[in-house]
């Protein structure tokens, strides 16, 4: 099982950073829920959205996202169980 970081944007979102080759593990396709392209490197997993973007759609994301206190209160309690249930045993 992979071991990841919790990390979180300046809103309060929790993400975490993998690899194409964990999208395939826990049966995704490797592709960026933003703009639409295959992820080769650098994939971003984010809890909350049920998303994983590629890095430069990330940082797009990270600099507009808009903080919703009903999103951050969910994700605080069900992010771990949800990384977990990708394959990927996550601490903060």
């Amino acid at each position: 099982m992979n071991n990841k970081k919790i990390n979180y944007t300046k809103q309060g979102y929790s993400y975490i950073e993998c690899d194409k080759q964990d999208c395939f593990n826990w049966g995704g396709a490797a592709i960026c829920d933003g703009c639409g392209n295959n992820m080769n490197d650098k994939v971003y997993l984010i809890y909350v959205l049920n998303s994983a973007y590629c890095p430069e759609c990330f940082e797009e994301w990270k600099n507009h996202a808009t903080k919703f206190v009903e999103d951050i209160d969910l994700q605080n309690q069900f992010d771990i169980r949800y990384y977990k249930a990708h394959g990927i045993e996550v601490y903060r």
